[in-house]
Formats: structure tokens, C-alpha cells, sequence
């Protein structure tokens, strides 16, 4: 990523601004600093490519529902850090779950300096069982502490993959740290606490997961359903039909 600073013409790139003051040289940070340090923060919260530019004025309301479910992320991001939970939301595939979520850390990270991270259940959960392997170069440890230590953890797609039982106890070991240490966790998730529910998919959450994860879930998330139809598939679907 090209640093802001590069072409700042006050600093001409260094990030620092060098007067005089009564003979003697100082030194204090360009405003350009700031910016370049959130961009190379948000750089290393890892955010898929394809969710980097995803915020609330994008985000597609059909719905009275995702209307409010915006609302709460967007108070949610004004509110920080005087928040008492983090976000857990649910609801059937292609309604913006991710967007709502990677909108929230970005904010933060730009506009608040938050320390954050992104991760991928299923691919977590890959790299939490190679650490296991007899031949893996990397520890058990080093795969979790930074996501332990992130001080907001976006967890995309929880239940998206069904871990052995083992793994479930490393997950919810993860989540009970970020607990203790009041550290802030957003999560989606396809799947919902009832089954009947309007995602489309047969088991609970709670058996994608397990009951101990999904009851520490409860404590460290407020709920948020997400209704609506899928818009990859209604809307997107709908303009690349018509293109042919």
C-alpha cells in the first residue's frame, strides 16, 4: 500500500515537520502521520479484498429490518468504546452481514485508532487444527494470541465449518480470554437460535458450535437479525442476467 505521507507537501514524505525554534531544530508529526498510520492499521486487520471498501453509506437497506440493523452498527461505531457488548449478526446469506461487520472495523480503525482483526471462521479454525500437526511450523499459541490480544475481533461466518469436539474447546478457550479481558468480539453467522428461522438452514446455531460457545456468545454479543431477501441473488443476479 502506497503510504498517504508519499506525497504530502508539507513533510515531503517523512511524516515529520522540522522548524526552528530559538536556534534549536524540533521536530513534531505531519497531520498526513495519522492517516498513514490508520491506513497501515487497517491494512493489518486483514479485511478481505473483497469487503475493503464496504461502509454504512453502501450498504444496501432494502428492508425496514437491515434499515435498522445499519442503525445499530452505525451507533455501535459512535458509541465505541462506551459500549458494553459486541455484535452477533444473523440472517440468511446475501444480506450483508460481512459488509455491516468490515463497516464497523473500518470505522473504528480510521476514525478511532482501534486495534482490530478479521477472521474467517473456517479458515481460523484450519489454521487452529495444522498448529496440532506433529509437522507444523507453527504453535497453537502463536495461531490464537492475536486474535486473543485484538482489541475488536471481527469472527465472519461462525458455523460456516463444524469443528471436532477438541477444537471447539480452543475456540471457546479464545472467546472466554476476549471475555475476561473485556475485549470487544463482532461475529456472523448464517445459522440462528431457531432453526425455523427465516436463514434456510436446518440446525441451530447452537449445533453448529456448540452449547458452551454459543451461551458465552450471549454474553459478549447483543443479537442482531438481519431480513431481507438475498441481494447476490435477487439484485446482482437480476443486472448480470441482464447484461446478456
Amino acid at each position: 500500500m502506497e503510504s498517504l505521507s508519499a506525497t504530502c507537501a508539507r513533510c515531503g514524505g517523512t511524516g515529520w515537520i522540522l522548524e526552528a525554534v530559538e536556534g534549536r531544530k524540533q521536530a513534531h508529526p505531519c497531520s498526513c502521520r495519522t492517516q498513514t498510520i490508520a491506513k497501515e492499521r487497517l491494512e493489518a486487520a486483514r479485511i478481505p479484498e473483497r469487503y475493503r471498501d464496504d461502509n454504512f453509506t453502501n450498504f444496501n437497506d432494502q428492508t425496514p429490518e437491515l434499515a435498522r440493523a445499519k442503525e445499530i452498527a452505525r451507533e455501535f461505531a459512535e458509541s465505541y468504546p462506551a459500549v458494553e457488548s459486541g455484535l452477533l449478526l444473523v440472517g440468511p446469506a446475501g444480506l450483508g452481514k460481512t459488509h455491516l461487520a468490515c463497516a464497523i472495523l473500518s470505522e473504528l480503525v480510521l476514525t478511532k485508532g482501534v486495534s482490530a482483526l478479521y477472521a474467517d471462521f473456517s479458515d481460523l479454525l484450519l489454521r487452529i487444527q495444522t498448529s496440532f500437526r506433529p509437522d507444523a511450523d507453527v504453535s497453537k499459541e502463536s495461531v490464537l494470541t492475536p486474535y486473543a490480544e485484538a482489541e475488536l475481533l471481527v469472527l465472519d461466518e461462525l458455523g460456516a465449518s463444524k469443528p471436532h469436539p477438541w477444537v471447539l474447546d480452543v475456540l471457546y478457550n479464545l472467546l472466554n480470554t476476549r471475555y475476561n479481558r473485556k475485549r470487544i468480539t463482532i461475529a456472523t453467522s448464517n445459522f440462528e437460535d431457531d432453526a425455523a428461522a427465516a436463514s434456510g438452514e436446518r440446525e441451530k446455531l447452537e449445533d453448529r458450535i456448540g452449547y458452551r460457545l454459543r451461551s458465552r456468545l450471549y454474553e459478549m454479543c447483543t443479537l442482531v437479525a438481519l431480513r431481507g431477501k438475498d441481494y447476490r441473488k435477487e439484485i446482482l443476479g437480476t443486472h448480470v442476467r441482464s447484461r446478456f
